[in-house]
């Protein structure tokens, strides 16, 4: 299994919201494909799968506040 982590953009961010999901647990994945919606204070931005498989956990719910490194989801790799 493959974490889905928030990244850290930029060197001021501290936290973000997460505007909502693009994928559904069972859905499968590309690497690199947007996955959810990042708002940040700057700015709005997707974030991508960092592997090829299957999104089988989701950790975080649309409007809940994140922080750079904190696990939203888990992907099955493969």
């Amino acid at each position: 299994m493959t974490d889905v982590v928030i990244p850290k953009w930029g060197l001021t961010m501290e936290d973000a919201v997460l505007v909502g999901w693009l994928k559904s647990v069972g859905d499968r994945v590309e690497q690199g494909e947007p996955l959810a919606e990042i708002e940040t204070d700057k700015a709005t931005g997707q974030l991508e799968s960092p592997t090829v498989g299957t999104l089988r956990e989701i950790h975080a719910r649309e409007g809940d506040e994140v922080e750079p490194g904190q696990v939203i989801g888990r992907i099955e790799d493969g």
